[in-house]
């Protein structure tokens, strides 16, 4: 069985210049989001389906914990209950 998601297969995540910033990418290599790994928070750029939107921000809230704020931590376990 395979591990990799269809859905993340078509986006790719890379560093930003500025610290602390991760952007997702499309196979275009079109910014369709950015995730700051000082606050958890994701800030979409361009539209995405419900169901992929939830898929990456679940990958990365596990591959990019957010450093050092229990609130970032906090929110995202509410809203993954709220959904």
């Amino acid at each position: 069985m395979q591990d990799r998601h269809p859905t993340l297969s078509s986006y790719h995540f890379k560093r930003a210049k500025t610290d602390g910033l991760i952007e997702v990418l499309n196979e275009g290599s079109y910014v369709m989001a950015e995730y700051s790994e000082r606050t958890g928070i994701v800030k979409w750029q361009r539209v995405v389906l419900a169901t992929q939107k939830e898929k990456i921000e679940k990958w990365l809230f596990d591959h990019y914990p957010a450093h050092g704020t229990q609130k970032a931590k906090a929110v995202a376990q509410a809203s993954s209950i709220s959904r």
